[in-house]
């Protein structure tokens, strides 16, 4: 298993997409959904600073999820269900249920994975590594402003939730966009998508979040 899949497995998180703020891709506009408000320049710098204070107040965050893998070339998808587990500052915990039946942490010592018959672990000392998993960290519990120094951010917000995208400034990046929607405290995650390639992707809904609750530190670590 490579860098890149453990990474875009593990991806999530969370998730990404088409320069389309108001809504995911492939998604038709609802003609009766709440109405967005486009947020750029000092709105948006505000927006990215309002999600950092809230996600300080974030010691733990556990989510079930569902995901679902886009391959283009070959026709087909793939559906898993999971949990998400993190605690602060730094580890997160990534189970994807049988058939996949694959567990991924990411710590400050890097990033292994777990199945029934194997383990691995890849150090954070590779640049591209460290790279990859500060995305991750960033896009899922951490400072979404980090993520400017490789993706071009927009935003919109309704009054139920926000949606933050970004579009990749390296036209060779494996990740070409990315989507997230937070619920409007902005620290719940509902859903999102992420973009491989010209046009496979993985997207992901949120549910049974709880914020702050009891999480197990030995369950974070492989």
């Amino acid at each position: 298993m490579t860098v890149r899949e453990i990474v875009l497995a593990a991806a999530i998180a969370s998730s990404l997409v088409s320069w389309s703020c108001p809504s995911l891709a492939g998604e038709t506009t609802d003609a009766g959904a709440p109405a967005r408000e486009q947020l750029e320049g000092p709105k948006l710098d505000g927006l990215l600073a309002e999600i950092g204070k809230a996600r300080k107040g974030v010691k733990t965050l556990r989510a079930a999820f569902t995901q679902e893998r886009r391959i283009t070339l070959l026709a087909t998808s793939v559906k898993s269900r999971g949990e998400l587990t993190f605690a602060a500052p730094d580890r997160l915990r990534w189970d994807l249920a049988p058939p996949d039946d694959v567990v991924y942490f990411i710590g400050p010592e890097g990033l292994a994975y777990k199945t029934k018959t194997s383990t691995a672990t890849v150090p954070t000392g590779g640049a591209n590594v460290a790279r990859a998993l500060g995305d991750v960290r960033a896009l899922l519990t951490g400072d979404l402003a980090a993520l400017r120094e490789r993706y071009t951010l927009a935003a919109s917000r309704s009054a139920t939730d926000v949606e933050i995208s970004g579009a990749a400034k390296d036209k060779n990046a494996s990740v070409r966009s990315f989507t997230l929607v937070l619920d409007k405290g902005l620290v719940v995650p509902i859903r999102s998508r992420l973009i491989e390639g010209k046009s496979d992707s993985i997207d992901l809904v949120f549910s049974n979040v709880v914020v702050n609750g009891p999480v197990d530190a030995a369950r974070l670590r492989p």
